[in-house]
């Protein structure tokens, strides 16, 4: 039997509340609005989709390095969010949902291959899966390099202006932003699909065991670009 998300543990969790819309409100740089994670649950607009990171860093001898991110998206229409993102050791797997006698958001990280599961900052989702032109790019499963905004400390409409970002009106979300420069990114969503998500994929298998941070089981890390990634 498995146990809905927002039940479990929850005097252990760490819970972080999405910053309001940013609408006439300073940005908070680590808090993106353009991924699924959003600020405000969006209800009764269920989707399933693709979402893929295109990376290219240029050299000044004329060298490049591509990179290339996949992820995957589920919203249900109670506005549970799960996104899976691949990386080098594996799927890093994060899931949102919402306790209705509070204005808080609980994030969970689940582990497949090890049948585990922790509680995170909601920070975290939201700068893993942005859509606004920021590369986060995996190192392992629980590291990452970031590259920052183009801009900050600007309302929502700015930032995405800079990125070339096009919303979605109906999810929500950005579905295709361009970043240039020398390191440019381009971000798309695809494969859109409109349906209710299982259920399932918003819950807690039963036999998973929770777990805290350690040093074989760290929290995420990010790492500035172009720097010694996610110093432990």
């Amino acid at each position: 039997m498995k146990v809905p998300i927002s039940g479990v543990g929850l005097a252990l969790a760490i819970v972080a509340s999405l910053a309001a819309h940013a609408n006439g409100q300073q940005y908070d740089s680590s808090r993106p609005a353009g991924g699924p994670f959003t600020p405000v649950a969006i209800l009764n607009a269920p989707f399933t989709a693709d979402a893929t990171t295109n990376i290219t860093e240029r050299f000044p001898d004329g060298g490049a390095h591509h990179y290339k991110v996949a992820a995957r998206y589920y919203r249900d229409s109670q506005g549970r969010v799960r996104a899976e993102i691949g990386t080098p050791s594996g799927p890093y797997v994060v899931v949102a949902t919402s306790d209705p006698s509070t204005p808080v958001h609980l994030f969970y990280v689940l582990d497949p291959p090890a049948r585990t599961y922790r509680t995170v900052p909601g920070f975290i989702a939201a700068v893993l899966f942005n859509g606004e032109g920021r590369a986060v790019l995996p190192v392992t499963k629980v590291c990452f390099q970031n590259l920052p905004p183009v801009i900050s400390n600007v309302p929502d409409n700015e930032r995405l202006k800079a990125v070339n970002a096009r919303r979605s009106p109906d999810l929500g979300i950005v579905i295709e932003s361009h970043r240039a420069g020398a390191i440019a990114v381009d971000y798309e969503v695809t494969n859109i699909e409109r349906d209710e998500p299982r259920a399932e994929l918003f819950e807690v298998p039963a036999d998973y065991r929770m777990v805290r941070g350690s040093h074989d089981d760290p929290l995420v890390g990010f790492g500035h670009w172009q720097s010694p990634p996610c110093k432990r």
